[in-house]
């Protein structure tokens, strides 16, 4: 954004400088005026134009924001449902979708399954993972989940799962009434469901 408003800048002082150079050789004084309108005229035009496209820009973030909220919130009922039936690779997805959308309750239950070894092999690491993504987005819970899964892990799982959380970090947007960014994991990271 810094890069596009210093184009913009050095554009427009550009403009000025050549109509300056113009405005030199005028011999008219109508001319200088006819010359500085115009410049005018293109500035105006050029920050009308980026303006539209930055609005633009954030309504396409905003649909994209929402759309995510309300898949984040039919995947999650979409695992709650099938976890209360106790079909758990059912859950695990809903569940993941959810999760990989920004919806920290999820996040939550992915770290709990991944603890208890329900819908996906039990995997401590993983388990910290998610809870530390809850805890960023700052849900209290989560911090009590994670010390309990650190108690549970030897100093090697805790390395390995604190580098997975520094190399698997995301930020995502989501919105209902206000615009939210919350923590989740990259995509490319989210391979691991029987690897680790």
């Amino acid at each position: 954004m810094m890069k596009k408003i210093l184009s913009m800048y050095l554009t427009i002082l550009g403009l000025y400088l050549m109509t300056a150079l113009i405005v030199v050789n005028a011999e008219d004084d109508t001319c200088e005026q006819q010359y500085k309108d115009e410049v005018d005229s293109l500035v105006k035009a050029v920050l009308i134009d980026d303006c539209k496209n930055d609005y633009k820009l954030l309504n396409a973030r905003m649909g994209e924001a929402r759309d995510n909220m309300t898949n984040a919130f039919e995947n999650f009922e979409r695992g709650f449902d099938a976890y209360q039936l106790q079909n758990y690779d059912e859950a695990f997805d809903g569940f993941m979708i959810a999760a990989t959308l920004g919806h920290d309750a999820a996040q939550y239950n992915l770290a709990i399954m991944n603890t208890k070894g329900e819908g996906t092999p039990q995997n401590l690491i993983i388990a910290y993972m998610w809870a530390d993504t809850v805890v960023s987005n700052g849900v209290e819970s989560g911090r009590e989940l994670r010390d309990a899964i650190l108690e549970r892990m030897s100093s090697q799982q805790i390395s390995k799962a604190q580098a997975l959380v520094r190399e698997c970090k995301n930020t995502v947007f989501l919105f209902a009434e206000d615009l939210i960014v919350n923590s989740t994991i990259k995509d490319s990271c989210l391979n691991f469901r029987n690897s680790l």
